[in-house]
């Protein structure tokens, strides 16, 4: 573990984006990842439960008005999952969301 490896490295690498003002930020959990046991873990905690967050996005972009903001909506949409691509969007956030498979969307304007 500790790297992202497959169609996910390929998605979490495959853009580029410049930014002019504020902040952007990318989580993914493939990066800091573990086993107990029998079980994968990541770096990535729900904080609910105490325990990784599901992986329903290898990688999420978000571009926000600081690094923090950015930073934490993009670790947020991780731990929320699928509806992550909607909380976005009614944020008006620009984000980039790739799928373990390496399909991608985007939200709010992310160049395509």
């Amino acid at each position: 573990a500790g790297t992202a490896t497959g169609a996910a490295s390929a998605a979490a690498a495959a853009a580029v984006a410049a930014v002019e003002a504020g902040g952007i930020a990318t989580s993914c959990p493939s990066v800091r990842g573990w086993r107990r046991g029998d079980q994968a873990m990541h770096h990535i905690v729900v904080p609910s439960t105490g325990q990784p967050a599901a992986i329903y996005w290898a990688a999420v972009s978000v571009a926000a008005a600081t690094c923090v903001d950015a930073n934490t909506a993009s670790t947020a949409s991780i731990i929320r999952g699928r509806p992550a691509q909607q909380w976005l969007q009614s944020l008006s956030l620009p984000a980039r969301l790739a799928k373990p498979d390496g399909r991608v969307v985007t939200t709010g304007g992310w160049p395509q």
